[in-house]
Formats: structure tokens, C-alpha cells, sequence
């Protein structure tokens, strides 16, 4: 039987909003079993209210720490030196660290070069070498969605009003080129075949938030398919076993290719 990987939660309550906090447990319990709850923050602020009933639910354990001098990092400090305190008192696999601050990269690759799977959660207008400091890094939701996500149920007992439907978010052209990249070196070392597990993996070593989850899928097969209206020139397959997925050169591009 494996062996169930212990869990540490770390919360920079000044950058992350609390009504993500749902998210933020409901993703790190994927990971493991939830060891350690901390969550740093000047408790005297207004701004870190919503925070407090959070603190009860999910029984973290409320660090303060004064600010000492205006627009000084105190919570970051605090929160790498619980970080590092954890990481070398406790029997803990995974940090989970919910921030928005890229003063926390350096942390995030001391963890990493320690053999402890990091995974990062926080907002979109962050610092990309931040996001890829991360093992994974998951956006969390906005309050506009949050809010939403909440209202479904009771929403289905109502008639609803049509609503535009919004359009799905796309990779980026920087990501598409590396994602084309990668699929043509798959397919011509492989037979013409490009796993969706290979083409995951090698992604997710590039981009740390590359990941179904943080493009409104449930599973890869599912960002895929969004994918596949802007990467016309394959086509995907289902293999013998009825799992297994792959891309191929759609017939057209073959063709070309073979001119």
C-alpha cells in the first residue's frame, strides 16, 4: 500500500482573499493528508477580516505577525521561517503555499531542491517565473465564480435566464508554440502517436500551471478537446484499450509533411 503523503497548508492572508478558502483545502487534501494549517497575517487589519470565521471552519492556526514599518514584507518573512521550521521538524511531502508574492520563489526552490513537491495557488496577475518556481501552480477562483460555483444548486430549481455563454480561455501563443513543438518531436519519435501522458508531463515540466483545472477542465482529455480548435493539424485518437489517448498528423498535414 503506498504510503499517504503528508500535507502542509501555508496562507499569506494579505494577498489571498478569504473566500478562497474552500479551494485552497479542497485542493490540498487532494495531495495528502493535511498536517499543518498556518495562516499569516497583522490580525489588527480590517482587510484580513473575512479571514477570521475561515481561521474557526478550518481550524488553521492564526500566526500574527505586527508590520512593523510600512510596506515591509514581515507576513513573507514569517511565513518562510514556518516554512523552513516545517520542513525540517515535520514528516511533510507536499507544501501547499497560497500567496501572490514572488518573494516567496526562493523559498519555493529551496522546498523543490529538497525533494518536497510544491504546489502553488493564488491569482493570475502574478509573476510567471513565480508560477514556474511551482512543481503546479492553481489559480483560484475569483469571487465573481466563487459566487457563482455556490448558486448552481439553487439556481436549478429555478428557470433560468440565457446567459452568453463565455468563450474558453486558450493558451497563449508562446505556450501553443511549445505545445506544437512538443507534439511533432512525440509523433516522429513515436510512430506517429503523441500520448496525452507524454504531452502532459513534458508540458507541465515548462508550465507549471498547465494543468486541466486552471482552464475549466476536469481531466486532460477535456482540455484537450478545448485545445484542439487551434491545433487544426492533428487529429486525436483513442487507442485499442479504449483509454489511451493520442494526437496524430491530421491527413491533410501528413500529406504536406510527406511532399
Amino acid at each position: 500500500m503506498d504510503k499517504v503523503r503528508n500535507v502542509a497548508v501555508l496562507i499569506d492572508a494579505e494577498n489571498v482573499p478569504a473566500h478562497s478558502a474552500k479551494q485552497i483545502f479542497d485542493e490540498a487534501s487532494n495531495y495528502g493528508n493535511v498536517m499543518v494549517k498556518r495562516i499569516f497575517a497583522d490580525w489588527s487589519k480590517a482587510s484580513v477580516k473575512g479571514w477570521r470565521e475561515e481561521v474557526n471552519r478550518y481550524s488553521m492556526t492564526a500566526v500574527q505577525q505586527f508590520e512593523v514599518q510600512p510596506r515591509k514584507n514581515t507576513i513573507d518573512i514569517a511565513l518562510i521561517i514556518q516554512a523552513l521550521i516545517v520542513l525540517f521538524e515535520k514528516d511533510v511531502d507536499v507544501f501547499c503555499i497560497a500567496a501572490g508574492d514572488s518573494d516567496y520563489t526562493r523559498l519555493v526552490r529551496e522546498l523543490r531542491e529538497r525533494n518536497k513537491v510544491v504546489i502553488g495557488m493564488g491569482g493570475r496577475n502574478v509573476n510567471p517565473g513565480f508560477v514556474n518556481a511551482f512543481n503546479e501552480y492553481i489559480y483560484l477562483l475569483s469571487d465573481e465564480k466563487e459566487k457563482k460555483k455556490k448558486g448552481k444548486t439553487d439556481k436549478a430549481k429555478q428557470p433560468a435566464p440565457v446567459q452568453k455563454e463565455e468563450k474558453p480561455e486558450i493558451i497563449d501563443a508562446v505556450k501553443k508554440k511549445d505545445l506544437v513543438d512538443i507534439v511533432d518531436r512525440l509523433i516522429d519519435d513515436n510512430n506517429g502517436k503523441a500520448y496525452y501522458a507524454q504531452i502532459s508531463m513534458e508540458m507541465k515540466q515548462k508550465y507549471s500551471d498547465f494543468i486541466p483545472k486552471n482552464y475549466g477542465c476536469n481531466s486532460f482529455k477535456g482540455f484537450m478537446e478545448k485545445l484542439l480548435p487551434v491545433l487544426q493539424k492533428y487529429a486525436p485518437v483513442t487507442g485499442a484499450d479504449g483509454t489511451t489517448m493520442y494526437l496524430t498528423r491530421a491527413a491533410r498535414e501528413g500529406k504536406d509533411r510527406r511532399r
